[in-house]
């Protein structure tokens, strides 16, 4: 888990000292280690710092070149897989590093090394002798990356607010707009004119070329849904996350999707939060004594959430997408310095249908209409964003209202929530993983019959049935709210979310 920049020219030399200064103003996603290097006469920098999870020794840390010297990676995540993938191509590696297996299996194999890859991952591989690059996004958006064409090459990041302000490029009106409806910029875009977000799972290059390493077109579910199999996939997912050399540890509310990982996970210690009059320490108290882990609580007042919330906002230098940041943010902060590795629930919802109240509603209807599901989803009751518009409408085409809404959630939504968490958790300097959001366990699940996900009566039925076999009996019977932010109970949601916008526009004179 880290953070990069990588900066490309064709003719102009980089200007390293500020592209040191923007490596700087991330180093909170990676503070273990620091480096730059310079090459093609400093045409081109790479600029990586490091929170070592995997192989702790600096003979790990990126930059990372291979042995012949020709090419050049920075990594941000975690491959699971990489052990697996060391044995099947036949690589040789100095490190246990998980960046090392990519770098020597983009040498042997080029672009296909990604479609193999099952992990969390943005990556930024530099051939030193052609003089080209090649870059890539994990399936789902785990990790952030983002992109800039300037007058003599490009730039790349794990954040957007260097590039942005590397290019001196404006906020970005029409993002601003989709954030107040859908809490992020549309897929593909960011809060910077001129700074686009490299889609999950595709690859691009230096000559312009993009083409895809996952694709949803072609993972159409075609088997009978099994429980067992949903089941053993799901352990699978968990077991395969609590790969490190570090402590890992797991966030826990009162639901069930953090109970399950939790109970099928190698951790010890689980982590709360909540404010005073708005938390679920109880349930996570009773859970935690249930499957036998050790629980932390910490409670944040509204004035301390509130300070966080600007706090982040100058740190990221661009706008959070949700309140509940704040919350993440702050029980990170309680963490040990050696629990490094967070397990969380994201996914779960998207993946069974836990937002069932939008997608009852959307069973219900024959056609979906664009603005009235913007209205239902969203977060502002003025929807005036025409690339939103644009962008549902195709999204729409050829699909049933329920297939739209499971490609909306997945290709949307999550992507929101994954950032969140990146960075919520990357500020305070740890690595969140998300078990649910696994390729083999969406494959098979992604577009079953929605029956089998969902019914008048009960959502995400499968996990539901997992929990009674683990006998998690407090998460089945309460109403889960999650680490809610929401400080002011009586107003609308719409409310909520317009007072939180307007401290984080205060914060950034936008």
């Amino acid at each position: 888990m880290c953070g990069f920049i990588f900066q490309n020219n064709k003719e102009a030399t980089v200007n390293i000292e500020r592209f040191n200064e923007e490596l700087d103003s991330i180093q909170w996603r990676g503070p273990d280690a620091k480096k730059i290097v310079a090459l093609n006469d400093n045409k081109t920098a790479l600029g990586h710092c490091r929170l070592a999870i995997l192989d702790l020794n600096s003979r790990a840390d990126q930059p990372m070149q291979t042995k012949c010297g020709r090419y050049h990676i920075l990594l941000n995540g975690e491959i699971y897989n990489h052990k697996d993938l060391r044995e099947k191509l036949d690589l040789s590696c100095e490190t246990e590093s998980d960046t090392e297996t990519v770098l020597e299996g983009y040498k042997k194999i080029g672009k296909k090394i990604f479609s193999l890859l099952d992990g969390m991952f943005a990556v930024a591989i530099y051939d030193e002798e052609s003089d080209s690059w090649v870059a890539a996004r994990d399936a789902f958006g785990i990790k952030p990356l983002f992109i800039a064409k300037t007058s003599g090459g490009h730039i790349l990041s794990s954040e957007a607010a260097p590039i942005a302000r590397l290019i001196d490029a404006a906020p970005s009106k029409e993002a601003i707009y989709e954030w107040e409806i859908i809490r992020r910029p549309l897929p593909g875009f960011s809060f910077f004119e001129g700074v686009t977000e490299v889609m999950p799972g595709t690859i691009i290059d230096s000559s312009g070329g993009v083409e895809k390493h996952w694709d949803w077109d072609e993972i159409s579910s075609q088997n009978e849904f099994s429980q067992d199999i949903f089941e053993q996939l799901l352990k699978e997912s968990i077991e395969m996350h609590c790969l490190s050399d570090v402590d890992n540890v797991s966030l826990l509310s009162g639901g069930l999707d953090s109970a399950i990982i939790a109970k099928l996970s190698n951790i010890d210690v689980c982590y709360t939060i909540g404010l005073p009059n708005n938390n679920e320490f109880i349930g996570a108290k009773e859970t935690a004594d249930r499957i036998g882990k050790k629980l932390h609580q910490v409670e944040l007042t509204p004035e301390e959430l509130t300070e966080n919330w600007k706090f982040l906002t100058q740190m990221r230098g661009e706008p959070l997408c949700l309140p509940n940041e704040g919350l993440i943010y702050h029980v990170c902060k309680n963490m040990k310095p050696t629990e490094k590795v967070v397990l969380t629930g994201e996914g779960a919802d998207e993946l069974l249908f836990g937002y069932d109240g939008i997608f009852r509603w959307c069973l219900e209807q024959k056609e979906l209409n664009t603005k009235e599901f913007l209205l239902k989803y969203g977060y502002s009751e003025d929807i005036r964003s025409e690339r939103l518009i644009k962008y549902v409408e195709e999204l729409k085409q050829g699909k049933t209202p329920i297939e739209f809404l499971e490609d909306f959630f997945y290709q949307v939504h999550l992507p929101g929530l994954l950032r969140r968490m990146d960075f919520a958790s990357m500020a305070a300097s740890k690595e969140s993983r998300v078990p649910f959001v696994n390729k083999k366990l969406i494959s098979y699940v992604y577009r079953q019959n929605p029956s089998f996900k969902i019914n008048e009566e009960e959502a995400k039925i499968p996990i539901r049935k997992f929990a009674e076999k683990l006998q998690l009996y407090g998460a089945l019977e309460r109403k889960k709210i999650g680490f809610s932010a929401t400080l002011n109970k009586s107003v609308t949601r719409q409310k909520d979310y317009e007072e939180f916008r307007n401290i984080i526009m205060e914060v950034l004179g936008w």
